[in-house]
């Protein structure tokens, strides 16, 4: 005799469901960490080395564009928003591949299936704070002052990995029924870098598009979130009007609910197609 337990199809991220199976949660993360690194020629260093060598290319390219700023300036200003945005890569790209990934573990036993992508945005912040001794390295190098806004860093760090997991259910469940998801994620990944300040502030954007388009550009979720880093960081005073900045991070709740409410509504259906 079986018994078949399904999903409440009503629950919207069940935290005290969650809580049940913690343990099964810290065990998927320290796996998802050990097979990453295990095997790795590099182990750790790896998570220093990939957004290293993004800095160093774009800061290049930064600085000689901003021609006008100090070229150690521009280096830690790219470092700032590409840790940050080396971390909502991450977890986008891995989230919304974590269901097909992990496809051998649904027949066996009930679970409550998005553990399998929070347990992979673990992993990432793991390599993030990895990443962080960059960007802790050049403040030392640089000698930039610290500001009390530092406190804050930790809301923004949160908001990212809020945006990626939320883009990342969303495109997981498209992933388990439509295959081709992995190869379209990476470009997205590659193409939202040039429309997020990432290399260029949200200034040099918002001065080439017309002001009736300002609101289009601070839909991206991950704008409102870099320019708050570094307000954190360096203390800059945002250059747009603040209601397009709590636009932005409202998109990020807005992406996180909808990528949360089609993952429960097709969660059941995923045995069908993996």
């Amino acid at each position: 005799m079986k018994t078949i337990i399904t999903s409440n199809d009503k629950s919207f991220l069940n935290l005290s469901e969650l809580r049940r199976y913690s343990s099964l949660l810290n065990n998927l993360a320290k796996r998802d960490f050990l097979v990453r690194y295990k095997q790795a020629f590099a182990g750790i260093i790896w998570a220093l080395v990939k957004p290293l060598i993004n800095i160093l290319v774009f800061g290049y390219i930064a600085s000689k564009i901003n021609s006008g700023q100090d070229a150690a300036t521009n280096f830690v200003y790219v470092a700032s928003a590409m840790v940050l945005w080396q971390l909502f890569s991450n977890v986008f790209n891995d989230v919304s591949n974590s269901i097909v990934g992990n496809s051998n573990l649904f027949s066996k036993v009930y679970f409550p299936k998005i553990i399998i992508p929070i347990g992979s945005t673990l992993v990432c912040l793991v390599d993030f704070l990895i990443s962080l001794i960059i960007l802790v390295a050049l403040f030392v190098i640089t000698g930039k002052d610290l500001h009390w806004q530092l406190i804050l860093t930790p809301v923004f760090i949160g908001l990212t990995l809020i945006n990626g997991l939320g883009l990342g259910l969303y495109f997981a469940t498209i992933n388990v029924k439509f295959r081709d998801i992995k190869f379209i994620v990476p470009v997205m990944i590659q193409f939202g870098m040039y429309v997020t300040p990432v290399i260029f502030s949200s200034a040099y954007y918002l001065e080439r598009i017309p002001t009736s388009l300002h609101w289009l550009f601070c839909l991206n979720p991950m704008v409102g979130v870099i320019d708050g880093f570094k307000y954190c960081l360096f203390g800059d005073v945002i250059t747009y009007h603040y209601i397009y900045f709590f636009l932005s991070i409202f998109s990020s709740f807005l992406f996180l609910f909808i990528g949360v409410k089609y993952f429960y509504k097709f969660e059941r259906n995923f045995v069908d197609y993996i």
